[in-house]
């Protein structure tokens, strides 16, 4: 039986070890580059860039609650295209009372994004509103009383709670909250302390801040969706781009809460960094400006300016910097891949004597580095960047034949954004060919349906080896998954 967890009160930031320093180097580095790539992009684009972050943060807390559940596919459209039903209807379907949480929730991040422009102090008025703004389409919320009988009660938007709350753990055992009676003293304690851990990482205080207001828990419900925005508040007065935690991530993020609630912040800290570094990634994506006016000529001035201004956006250092690191990766990925080709090979003959297994690869500026553009477009979209394929891509290509059925798993590193912007993405896809059938006749399975947390950023200035664990990490991961789905699909 896990034991129970009393409210303590509001506790300082803690003192961080272990790995965590080096990863928020590491998203600082990647921060940098985003910094230098902005310079060069729009103001129509950066607001761009910045509505769709905001977009996803809007639907995914929602789904993190449970309040809702949103197709993935209709959650791309309503990204990129806008919060309307017209965008959801290319995908699939939303409902009006659904799509009604989402704005909201989507203009509170809005006004919050403002509020971060300003060097006003987070106050507990402000900490009201922002409740008021996030639930404003929500009428009522579940609780259950003394007898576990579960009621559905109003929701008094911008209110402190009335009434004690907890939540239950893995295992029984209970997550005390503050006592209403001490909410308000609780969280004016929690803004005093974060204004004195102001000198910590931003990320870090972030991760503190969300925790802590957890843990006070001072409203019935929307508690999780405001300490979420409160992360991004952190975020965006520190110029960091707007962070999302997933529905793909909501099992490491409540892990993440409860290990924090016994005293360890890392792993919420691990996982903040990380989809910072996502989100950073993401912002880089650069919307096609309007069309230029005037005659045949002035539009392809335009759009040959627009590119050159791209092209001489990263100097050549880093472009000869990123060159070499993709470089350097490519040729591990496909030593490691060739080096457990055999073993594979091997494996598989136990089924059928004729198994094969072959390596191969290609790289920008040959005829190969332009092979699977369909692919990596379509993961690059899943996986939440917009993938450079003006020269190709480095790709190598594990590739097993067994009872006319054919695995092709692909590992590509690819260029994010438009023009030179010295940051790479390494993803992964994998499909299944059906070799029974001839040309068009023979059909292909997608074995890997990525979500952005399954893949690997880096930037011009990483160093090779420094990354590779990472990067094995996610290659012997989705591997393995990729072999998994299609011995499934041999019989």
């Amino acid at each position: 039986m896990t034991s129970d967890i009393r409210w303590r009160g509001v506790e300082p930031l803690p003192q961080l070890n272990g790995d965590v320093e080096s990863l928020l180097a590491t998203i600082d580095d990647q921060r940098r580059v985003w910094d230098e790539t902005l310079r060069f992009a729009t103001e129509e684009e950066i607001a761009e860039a910045r509505k769709r972050s905001l977009r996803r943060h809007a639907i995914e807390t929602g789904i993190i609650e449970r309040l809702y559940d949103v197709d993935w596919g209709v959650t791309q459209a309503l990204v990129a295209e806008g919060l309307t039903i017209e965008a959801a209807e290319h995908e699939g379907a939303i409902s009006e009372d659904t799509l009604d949480v989402i704005r909201s929730q989507y203009s509170a991040l809005e006004y919050l994004a403002g509020a971060a422009r300003g060097d006003l102090p987070l106050t507990l008025s402000f900490v009201r509103e922002l409740h008021q703004l996030i639930t404003s389409h929500q009428v009522s919320f579940e609780a259950a009383d003394q007898f576990g009988r579960v009621m559905s009660l109003p929701l008094q938007h911008g209110s402190w709670k009335t009434q004690p709350n907890h939540a239950v753990r893995d295992g029984g055992g209970r997550v005390e909250f503050a006592p209403p009676e001490q909410v308000q003293s609780a969280m004016q304690t929690l803004l005093d302390e974060f204004e004195k851990n102001e000198g910590a990482h931003p990320i870090v205080r972030a991760a503190w801040l969300h925790h802590r207001f957890i843990i006070i828990h001072p409203f019935s419900d929307g508690n999780g969706r405001v300490a979420r925005a409160l992360s991004l508040l952190v975020l965006l007065r520190a110029h960091y781009a707007p962070l999302v935690i997933s529905r793909h991530q909501r099992t490491e993020y409540i892990e993440a809460l409860e290990k924090a609630n016994t005293g360890d912040l890392r792993a919420l800290v691990r996982l903040f960094a990380r989809s910072e570094g996502i989100a950073l990634r993401s912002e880089l994506i650069r919307p096609v400006e309007a069309v230029p006016t005037g005659g045949a000529l002035e539009v392809a001035r335009a759009y040959a300016q627009r590119l050159h201004a791209l092209d001489i956006g990263g100097n050549q250092d880093r472009i000869a910097q990123t060159q070499a690191l993709a470089d350097q990766l490519h040729d591990r990925i496909n030593a490691y891949l060739g080096g457990i080709r055999p073993d594979l090979q091997d494996a598989f003959r136990l089924a059928d004597q004729s198994a094969t297994a072959s390596v191969y690869d290609g790289r920008p500026g040959t005829d190969q580095g332009q092979y699977w553009r369909t692919q990596l477009i379509r993961t690059a979209k899943a996986v939440d960047f917009y993938t450079n394929l003006r020269d190709g891509s480095w790709w190598v290509n594990l590739r097993l034949n067994v009872l006319s059925q054919t695995l092709r798993y692909v590992v590509a590193i690819q260029r994010v954004g438009r023009g030179e912007t010295g940051v790479l993405a390494i993803t992964t896809f994998a499909e299944s060919i059906d070799r029974t059938g001839e040309g068009e006749e023979r059909r292909s399975t997608t074995l890997l349906h990525p979500d952005p947390e399954d893949s690997v950023t880096l930037v011009y200035s990483d160093d090779a080896g420094a990354r590779w664990g990472e990067v094995a990490e996610l290659v012997d991961r989705t591997l393995a998954a990729a072999i998994a789905a299609f011995s499934n699909g041999l019989g």
